[in-house]
């Protein structure tokens, strides 16, 4: 295989489990006004930076959001799904590759609406299950799953103002649909989607705490 460095070597990046994360205790010795204002001039560069998702960086996401599902994601099926160039129509995709290429265009999306301050939508969300699942959703939604969604939806719409308050509602919010799953088959997939949404969401009028 070649060893262009356009190709993204899943064995040089390996991703954090989030449940190992929300399971340690959070230090109370924060320097507030340090950290706010660092993660502002982060904000800040990535809201420049990340208008275009860059591909490498979209790959990675990708993989390491798969791979924290505990799906098997081979080199090839990788930079198959990372390739600009489009498959062949002789070529069949297996399903694992369309999930990672939808995954990724979801992705891209997700950085259009921010850009453009899109309203998200749950058809929307429902739209990106069916695409990672790839038709192969072990159940359908059902009644409550839908109410559950509808109201994220409208908390990643409107998210607190105030950078403290903000990351706060978005970890307690990332760690209740962790610990209790909506979306069939592939909960932690969709839930960092959302993840992405609501953190891109966040519009800081005042950094004080």
């Amino acid at each position: 295989m070649s060893s262009s460095r356009s190709e993204f070597r899943p064995d040089r990046f390996q991703p954090v489990d989030d449940r190992i994360l929300l399971s340690r205790p959070l230090s109370v010795d924060v320097d507030w006004g340090r950290y706010l204002r660092s993660i502002e001039r982060k904000r800040q560069i990535a809201k420049t930076l990340l208008r275009h998702l860059p591909t490498r960086l979209n790959c990675q996401l990708t993989y390491s959001s798969f791979r924290l599902e505990g799906m098997d994601v081979s080199e090839a099926d990788l930079n198959d799904a990372c390739s600009p160039k489009p498959l062949t129509r002789r070529t069949f995709a297996s399903r694992q590759r369309q999930r990672l290429r939808n995954h990724m265009a979801i992705q891209l999306s997700i950085v259009r609406s921010l850009a453009n301050r899109d309203v998200f939508r749950v058809s929307q969300v429902i739209r990106w299950y069916t695409s990672v699942s790839a038709g192969l959703s072990t159940s359908s939604l059902d009644l409550a799953g839908m109410q559950r969604i509808e109201s994220v939806i409208r908390r990643i719409n409107s998210p607190q103002m105030r950078l403290q308050p903000a990351l706060t509602e978005i970890a307690e919010l990332h760690a209740e649909l962790i610990a209790d799953p909506v979306f069939p088959g592939f909960n932690g997939i969709l839930v960092r989607l959302l993840l992405q949404s609501h953190l891109g969401k966040m519009r800081i009028t005042d950094d004080r705490v």
